[in-house]
């Protein structure tokens, strides 16, 4: 079996942290790179990455994420944030472009833009929510390299996006007119001492229902 397949088989979400627990900064530089080297669509990369340590913050944050355990007491709590549409079209879009494509190929940078905007259109889809969608990715890819590094994980979108915008903004962590909060993650250690440290055993539907080659 691949490692990275039973990574995936064995790993869960953490309900229970401990709370001493830190990363490395090795383990953090890790797990982050993780993120920043998804694919993404078109190479576009539309989304930037808090990651959380500061206490002051989380204990503002609480609330919005429904006073979770993990809020305080996981390493770390991971935030996306995503661009508004009009940073996408006029800043991110251009600026990615222009790093992934040589200036010569100008017919393909302009091929790339107009790609991009039938995407969005065919897939019914606002810039922003194409952005979240590559966000959730890199989601993807940092839990199994977080796994690999034994570093446990909770995927989230139990909070209230307008709330957690509020307090980043606030704290100076997100701009208010251009961004958008988009998914969060706890980093740390499972507590195995404590009650439901995990939900329940981990279950998958069968193959039969999951997949079909044809």
């Amino acid at each position: 079996m691949s490692k990275c397949l039973e990574l995936l088989k064995t790993r869960r979400s953490t309900k229970r942290w401990k709370d001493q627990f830190k990363l490395s900064d090795e383990q953090k530089i890790t797990i982050l790179d993780a993120i920043r080297f998804a694919p993404s669509s078109n190479g576009m990369e539309p989304f930037r990455v808090l990651y959380i340590e500061d206490m002051d913050i989380r204990k503002e944050l609480n609330q919005a994420f429904f006073g979770q355990s993990g809020v305080l007491t996981a390493s770390a709590l991971l935030i996306w944030i995503t661009p508004s549409e009009n940073w996408i079209e006029n800043k991110v879009v251009p600026v990615q472009v222009a790093r992934n494509i040589p200036e010569q190929f100008a017919t393909l940078r302009e091929g790339k833009i107009n790609g991009l905007r039938a995407t969005w259109k065919n897939h019914n889809v606002s810039a922003n929510q194409w952005a979240a969608r590559q966000a959730y990715i890199s989601l993807g890819t940092m839990i199994v390299t977080a796994a690999e590094q034994g570093i446990n994980t909770c995927p989230l979108e139990g909070f209230i996006p307008g709330d957690v915008k509020e307090v980043l903004v606030k704290t100076g962590l997100m701009d208010k007119e251009n961004e958008e909060v988009s998914l969060a993650c706890f980093v740390g250690k499972v507590d195995e001492s404590a009650e439901m440290h995990y939900a329940f055993s981990k279950s998958r539907k069968p193959a039969e229902e999951s997949y079909k080659v044809v």
